[in-house]
């Protein structure tokens, strides 16, 4: 009797509770229509509707019924609600100059449709943008750091593939002269093209062709272990190369069966080497069952092989393994164990994994690695955490660099640091944009890959320095410039160029050393006359310039400030032929600004007129259409002040017309010119005092530099980074605490860095 009155108890509930639901979802509905009427019947409806969207297509008079009613939504009325979802998810909608829909509005409509979508087995189709780098802008910024989100912040359990770089150290561990000696692929390529953050845990999975290079290696370095690779040396005769650890040669020059004493060595050392963790005991009688089997139909030495292609294609081999197989906590999260904690911060800061980490232990004194450190508890807490952490960052500064011309790897050791500078400035993207020959000439004076490993230097300084890192990196005056490193580096190279006479250029290097020697000038320590010429893109004129010894230096007063007038920053966001104002305005709005700006529309053929006896920013005047201007009133403006250089990098006074400016100054004495106009206009910033008029790109950079939302958006895309995935409003607390220790330990973003790294967001997974 009591069961029965349970259940009909239980039952009244549900039954509530569902009319319950139906009314709200009643009452939901009503408010999206008046919503929908309010702001959009306008232009979307029934005749000519914009973007051929019209509302009445959507069924709005019949909102009384769910999408689940399929004898009123089809496939059509679905695909329209999906864009109306990515539009106002997108902030698309409404456009700019008609009333916007208020926060509480827009969450209401999304809602609502994300629940009708999912009734019929959909999801809202933009969510997996919002997975993408291109679209992390579209959380709200102001949400994300008004601290009216409190957490519990986490991510998504998640299986990470592997970059290329920690692949290609998993490689150096089999011997660095692997690759010389054999075919070995890169099966985990990086889309590193747009200026963009590449490397995101939601975007590369390993797929058909994936798995098919991974094998292919993988059968080379069982190879290589064992019975050896074959290759031809350099006089085109056949040798073998092979590193075969003592553990495998007992198996291979045996005559009998390997007992399992021996086979357990051997996968204990592989695991090692590979996993860097011991086997458990499934896996210790899964491989040596495996090998046995394989040794009656191919004996021992192609069973050896096929075990350690088992091995080399675990799961680890492939992907950063951050499922969190911590306890559950009371908020439904899981914390990283410690082992999965010890690769994630190794892969957070290196391409290494944890145990070739060497680290200090809590005491101050006792050395171990990474790995051993979470094993034994001393990565529990967040602050041992951080310290840690520091103490990475620390170790590998830009003393440890070598950046002599004759070193085949310019030795900055903060990789993944650096890695970040790159993908957030794009300034390493310089080499790939395409100059007419005829403006360069032939030769290699147009070292564009110098330019970068300046600019490669000049920002590692300064995040070395760690005092105001962002606004030294918007507004510095000083800069490197063919810096080998130190004053014993430069002397050993100019060393190799006043001896070497087998060099085609050693009469002119003679000459120009004595020369500059001569006049009390230190000359440039750089081989060949054309070489030296890279340093005039600085304005430099390499015939004349006393080399500072003691780098970085002050560049020719008034002429640069910062990365962004750094000639690889330049070049990087030029065009073949000009300057690019919209995707230099265009990157600042987006990665300085926490902005979004939509792709070109299809229906814009967006080509600047090539009316050369015109300034660009005349020809550019085709953007001040009413359709063009809604979007390059935000962009233009931020980009005119680089008109300052051209698109070369070089600073200028003037602009030259009628001709395509080569980077030689003789070729045009007698062409046209006109004064340069550089002012500029921030607007809709969401930074009050960072709003206005601009008279040249030195107020713009310092006005940047000294801006709040500047450097909160600078943190967003270090969380992205760091994180390998786009911010949501729960990760609000961590965001507002890595700021926070950025600002505290003044301008730190070492203190930044350990901050997001002993984050909630970083240290716990919770299945949406």
């Amino acid at each position: 009797m009591l069961e029965i009155r349970f259940l009909t108890l239980k039952l009244l509930v549900l039954t509530f509770v569902c009319q319950s639901a139906v009314f709200v979802m009643a009452d939901d509905r009503q408010k999206v229509l008046a919503i929908l009427n309010k702001h959009c019947s306008d232009c979307h409806q029934k005749v000519n509707p914009e973007a051929g969207l019209s509302l009445d297509n959507l069924s709005l008079d019949k909102l009384s019924l769910d999408f689940a009613d399929g004898k009123r939504i089809d496939d059509v009325q679905l695909d329209m609600w999906q864009r109306v979802h990515e539009q106002i998810t997108l902030g698309a909608m409404p456009p700019a100059e008609s009333a916007q829909l208020s926060v509480s509005e827009a969450g209401q409509v999304k809602e609502w449709i994300s629940h009708q979508l999912r009734a019929v087995g959909k999801k809202p189709a933009v969510w997996h943008k919002l997975n993408s780098p291109q679209f992390g802008n579209h959380v709200s910024h102001e949400k994300l750091f008004d601290g009216s989100y409190h957490g519990p912040a986490s991510s998504p359990p998640r299986l990470w593939r592997l970059s290329p770089y920690v692949y290609d150290e998993f490689l150096n561990g089999f011997g660095r002269h692997l690759r010389e000696v054999t075919a070995i692929h890169q099966p985990f390529p990086l889309d590193a093209s747009r200026g963009e953050i590449a490397d995101f845990a939601s975007q590369h999975v390993a797929g058909e062709a994936t798995l098919q290079l991974l094998m292919m290696n993988c059968r080379t370095l069982a190879e290589y272990q064992t019975t050896g690779v074959t290759f031809r040396d350099h006089e085109a005769k056949l040798r073998k190369a092979k590193r075969t650890p003592a553990e495998f040669e007992l198996i291979l020059e045996s005559q009998q069966m390997p007992n399992d004493e021996t086979l357990r060595a051997a996968i204990a050392f592989e695991f090692d080497l590979l996993l860097e963790r011991p086997p458990k005991e499934s896996e210790f009688e899964s491989l040596i069952g495996f090998f046995r089997r394989a040794a009656k139909t191919g004996g021992s030495i192609k069973a050896l092989q096929t075990m350690l292609q088992a091995i080399l294609m675990k799961p680890e081999a492939v992907y950063r393994m951050e499922i969190g197989l911590g306890p559950l906590d009371a908020d439904g999260r899981r914390r990283l164990s410690p082992t999965e904690l010890a690769f994630a911060i190794a892969r957070a800061l290196s391409d290494t994994g944890p145990s070739e980490i060497e680290v200090i232990a809590s005491d101050g004194e006792t050395p171990t690695n990474l790995l051993d450190l979470a094993l034994n508890g001393q990565l529990e807490d967040p602050a041992q955490i951080q310290r840690v952490v520091l103490q990475i960052l620390d170790r590998h500064n830009m003393s440890t660099a070598d950046y002599r011309m004759f070193t085949q790897d310019h030795g900055i050791r903060n990789t993944r640091t650096l890695r970040f500078f790159r993908e957030f400035f794009g300034y390493h993207h310089a080499p790939n944009v395409f100059k007419d020959a005829k403006r360069i000439g032939f030769g290699d004076r147009y070292l564009t890959q110098r330019m970068v490993d300046d600019a490669d230097q000049l920002v590692m300084h300064i995040f070395d320095q760690d005092r105001d890192v962002l606004n030294q990196l918007l507004t510095t005056d000083k800069y490197f410039v063919a810096y080998l490193g130190s004053l014993e580096n430069i002397q050993k190279d100019l060393h190799y160029i006043k001896t070497n006479k087998n060099d085609a250029n050693f009469d002119f290097n003679t000459k120009y050393v004595q020369r500059a020697e001569a006049e009390g000038r230190h000359p440039i320590p750089i081989e060949g006359p054309s070489s030296r010429q890279y340093v005039d893109f600085y304005n430099l004129d390499h015939k004349t310039w006393d080399y500072p010894l003691q780098q970085p230096f002050e560049m020719p007063a008034g002429q640069r400030a910062g990365i962004l007038t750094h000639p690889a920053w330049l070049i990087a966001w030029s065009g073949n032929f000009d300057n690019d104002p919209i995707r230099r305005g265009k990157w600042i709005r987006e990665h300085l600004l926490a902005d979004t700006m939509p792709d070109v529309p299809l229906d814009v053929n967006a080509v600047v007129p090539e009316h050369r006896d015109e300034s660009l920013r005349q020809r550019l005047k085709v953007t001040r259409a009413e359709y063009c201007w809604k979007c390059h009133q935000k962009m233009d403006p931020l980009g005119f002040p680089f008109e300052q250089f051209d698109d070369f990098g070089r600073y200028r006074n003037q602009e030259l017309l009628g001709d395509l400016l080569s980077i030689f100054p003789e070729r045009h004495h007698d062409a046209q010119t006109t004064e340069i106009d550089t002012h500029g206009h921030v607007s809709a910033s969401g930074d009050d005092q960072l709003n206005g008029d601009v008279e040249d790109v030195f107020e713009l950079v310092q006005r940047l530099g000294k801006s709040k939302r500047v450097r909160q958006s600078f943190v967003r895309h270090a969380f992205r980074f760091w994180l390998g995935r786009n911010e949501t409003l729960v990760d609000s607390p961590t965001l507002i605490a890595a700021d926070q220790a950025y600002v505290k330990q003044g301008g730190s973003m070492k203190a930044m860095i350990a901050s997001l790294l002993s984050s909630d967001s970083f240290l716990y997974r919770k299945v949406k």
